[in-house]
Formats: structure tokens, sequence, C-alpha cells
């Protein structure tokens, strides 16, 4: 039995339990290194890697590939739900934290939380030996879009310049995840041009195989990681760089209250006060 888990079956019962970091002397240790030693040596994102996976990185592949992602990731413009909720909290005058919390709240299936589905799909897709075109099929039965797959903007003929850096990064890698989401795109794309492997898709697939090639994680383990929403975390951590940015920027200009403009709402209220007062007019023609 492995000597951390047997530690933790005799220890003295508390409150909690953690197994990557605590005091020791009064100082900091993460997985039982001093966290001063730490920083000194490692990347920020080998750090973030090992705390997250509860053990050091193995790979230095894994290592830049989370330097890229968390680079990439950082912000995509003012004009997504996070940005905007961040902006008008900003705008609204409240701190920074109320802000950041904000446009964090926005994160889900619509809005870059598609990357711990996607990884959950293809790892699925991948485990049952299930072909692309099945697993397509699948999807278009129960009408419903293959998370990673398709973008609003970017197409076959105009690739997101993010996903061809992240695919990039890797080769050598060779893994069957990553060629499998490439094996799904042909087929989607073939049918619309924007029905592409995502920045999402790409990088769920990616990091799978890096988990099972280069960090050597198992089935198990791998799909632990996924109920625990791992692959998502990527976007939260380093899109909140971007959202505590947009924050900054508004206390910077110093901008008042966000309002809308009465013009970019359609209300259906006015729309039918409008019609009844048009009628009243009307009969007294």
């Amino acid at each position: 039995m492995d000597k951390k888990i047997n530690d933790l079956k005799e220890r003295k019962h508390t409150l909690f339990t953690s197994t990557i970091s605590g005091e020791v002397d009064e100082e900091v240790v993460i997985l039982g290194k001093k966290l001063t030693e730490v920083a000194e040596k490692q990347s920020f994102a080998a750090i973030v890697g090992s705390l997250w996976l509860g053990r050091e990185l193995k790979s230095l592949k894994t290592e830049n590939f989370i330097d890229l992602v968390l680079k990439l990731l950082v912000d995509h413009g003012p004009y997504q739900s996070g940005a905007v909720n961040t902006i008008i909290s900003a705008r609204a005058g409240k701190d920074l934290v109320s802000s950041l919390v904000s446009g964090l709240l926005t994160i889900g299936p619509r809005f870059g939380g598609a990357i711990n589905a996607s990884a959950q799909v293809f790892y699925t897709a991948v485990s049952d030996q299930k072909e692309p075109a099945a697993l397509i099929e699948e999807f278009a039965h129960q009408k419903r879009y293959i998370p990673g797959i398709g973008h609003k903007k970017y197409r076959i003929d105009m690739p997101d310049p993010r996903v061809k850096m992240l695919q990039a990064s890797v080769k050598g890698v060779g893994g069957e995840y990553l060629k499998y989401a490439q094996q799904v795109e042909k087929i989607t794309s073939a049918k619309k041009p924007n029905l592409i492997l995502n920045v999402d898709g790409t990088i769920a697939a990616i990091l799978l195989d890096l988990l099972t090639s280069e960090e050597q994680f198992d089935n198990l383990a791998i799909q632990q990681l996924i109920e625990a929403e791992f692959f998502n975390a990527f976007f939260v951590l380093s899109r909140s760089v971007g959202f505590i940015a947009h924050y900054l920027d508004q206390k910077r200009l110093n901008e008042g209250l966000f309002r809308l403009n009465p013009d970019e709402v359609f209300s259906a209220e006015i729309q039918n006060s409008n019609l009844q007062i048009h009628k009243s007019s009307s009969k007294f023609k």
C-alpha cells in the first residue's frame, strides 16, 4: 500500500485533509517542498500543473503546453459575457472581487466551460472505440452540438490561430485523442465550414494525450479529473487575468454607470402600448 495513503488512514481525526500543501516549521510547503525553493526553480505553469494533479509534473512537454494554454486563453476582447459582466460591475462601482466573480459566474456550457465537456466526449469515444462518424451521428440524432466542435467566427478556410499554435506545440507527442478529434473535424467541417475543432476541443484532446502518454495517468485517474472539472480550470485561471484587466481598465478610465439605450432593447410591452395608441387615434380620424 502507498505509504501516503497508509499514513492518512492511521492519522488522528481532523477537520480537513490536504495532500498538496501545509506548513513545516512555519514555512509553507507544497508537494513536499518549500514554496520558496519551488518558486525559485519552477515556472508558474509547472506549479499550476503539479498542484492541480497533486504531484509534480513528469514531462516538460506538459509544462510547456500548460504555459501556452494559460497565455492563449487570457483574454478574447471585451465582447464575451464574462468580460461584459466584469465591466458592467466595475462601472457600477463594485470592488475588484465582486466584479471578477460576476464575470466568472458566466462561465458554463456556452462560454468557456466546453473544455471539460469536450474531454468527456473524446475520452469516452476513444475508450469505447467509437468511430468518429458514429459519434457525429449520435449527436445529430439528439440534435446536440459536439462540445469542442464549431465556432461562430472561425471556419475551415479561416482557422483560429490559437488552435494552430496549440497543435504545433505538441508535434511529436502523437496522441490518439487529438487524432480522433481531427477525424471528427474532417467530417463535420465538410458538412458546414464553421464546424471546426475549436480551441476548447483542441485543449481537451491534447491534455488527454499528455495525461496518458507523458504523465502516465490511467483511465480511472483521467475519469476522476473529468468529473472534478480539471479541464475547465485552465480557462477559469487564465481568463481571470483578463477579467481583472478589464476591471482595472474601467477604473482607470473612470467610466460611469452603464445603462442600455432603450433602442438596444425590444420591449413587447412598449410595442403593444404603441399599437393600442395607434388604434385608438385611428378611430378619431
